[in-house]
């Protein structure tokens, strides 16, 4: 069995040296800090499973490390207990108006800590399980897509999870999600890396999930952090968007649904994010550039230039990096695209990407 954590914070050497043997004697793993601003650093890297802190020290006082630790998604929830030889009713009043969990006296009763301590971790091992129970209820919803992530892995997933996203669990954990998240990958990784260490509470993201058939889903994912049968974890629901915007559309609604959604997607964005998401669409095209725009060229007689400017389009290049590889000037490259854009008879980029993809499939 693990052994329990916990971290000591207290300036005063020959105290700590002796709470130290004797918590060690009883079983626990002990961790232990001189002042308020180490016993932060501690507490952040270990995270404990308890914490015993002195009130009067240099640099922090235990006030202050008991706020700024309740600041702190990941340290927020762990039991505290104040340590001091104050006696005078304001004293303990204070520390337990702030939310600490008991109050010691100095010179300290041995048996009194062990006491102490044993009671606290009892309680939060009770909490623990009563919030696993809800959690054990609310991912066994069927109408909501669930799931439970720690470790680079999704440890659970309901099947609406599975549904909305395409994959099963472990079909999920075999492939790197920077293959299947589309966009800004990078970010999406970093934030959810946070949320698991407990650096951010939670995590909200709207991201384009690349389905096995190469189809793009736009899912809303939602994420806390929290503990999980001893684990950081995240658990969280996520929403296809697609399914909603497919629900409040008419049935007699003319155009290309898949047009529609892509340019409905667009108006919502900016700039940069509209760059982004052509970047999406142009991994929805088999990675065989050269040969879809051979295709197309059959049908609209592309030149070869306009044929290398669209290769560079659907790969997300600017009109300023198009123009660089080629050594063309931009307005070159900006009449070359508006003969694109009428020899496939669209109305934008993203348009004209998209009738690459389904020029593409139907050939």
């Amino acid at each position: 069995m693990q052994k329990q954590k916990i971290l000591i914070i207290d300036d005063f050497q020959p105290l700590l040296e002796e709470v130290i043997d004797f918590l060690t004697f009883e079983g626990f793993k002990i961790f232990s800090a001189k002042d308020g601003a180490e016993g932060i650093q501690v507490a952040i890297q270990v995270v404990p499973d308890l914490i015993i802190c002195d009130i009067e020290m240099p640099i922090m006082d235990g006030y202050e490390v008991f706020k700024a630790l309740e600041r702190i998604p990941s340290t927020s929830c762990i039991p505290f207990i104040f340590l001091t030889a104050r006696v005078q009713p304001l004293d303990f009043r204070k520390g337990l108006s702030l939310g600490a969990d008991d109050y010691l006296i100095k010179p300290i009763d041995l048996d009194e800590l062990i006491l102490t301590i044993k009671k606290r971790l009892e309680k939060n091992a009770r909490n623990k399980k009563n919030n696993e129970n809800i959690y054990a209820t609310i991912i066994n919803n069927p109408l909501t897509g669930v799931y439970i992530y720690h470790s680079s892995k999704f440890v659970f997933t309901n099947q609406k999870f599975e549904e909305i996203i395409g994959y099963k669990r472990n079909n999920l954990n075999e492939i790197n999600l920077d293959s299947i998240i589309l966009g800004d990958t990078k970010s999406v990784i970093n934030q959810l890396c946070q949320c698991l260490k407990g650096i951010h509470d939670d995590v909200r993201l709207r991201i384009s999930i690349l389905d096995p058939e190469k189809k793009v889903n736009f899912i809303d994912l939602y994420g806390k952090s929290l503990e999980f049968e001893g684990n950081k974890a995240i658990i969280g629901t996520i929403i296809s968007i697609g399914d909603e915007k497919k629900s409040t559309k008419s049935e007699h609604q003319s155009g290309s649904p898949e047009i529609d959604e892509i340019i409905e997607r667009l108006n919502d964005l900016s700039k940069d994010d509209i760059v982004r998401e052509i970047l999406n669409i142009q991994k929805l095209i088999a990675f065989d550039q050269e040969e879809q725009a051979d295709k197309i060229k059959v049908k609209t007689n592309i030149t070869k230039r306009e044929k290398e400017i669209l290769e560079l389009i659907c790969k997300g290049f600017t009109n300023n990096e198009i123009a660089e590889k080629l050594f063309i000037s931009n307005r070159t490259v900006d009449n070359h695209r508006a003969k694109l854009l009428e020899k496939t008879e669209t109305k934008n980029t993203a348009e004209l990407v998209t009738y690459v993809t389904k020029t593409s499939e139907m050939t």
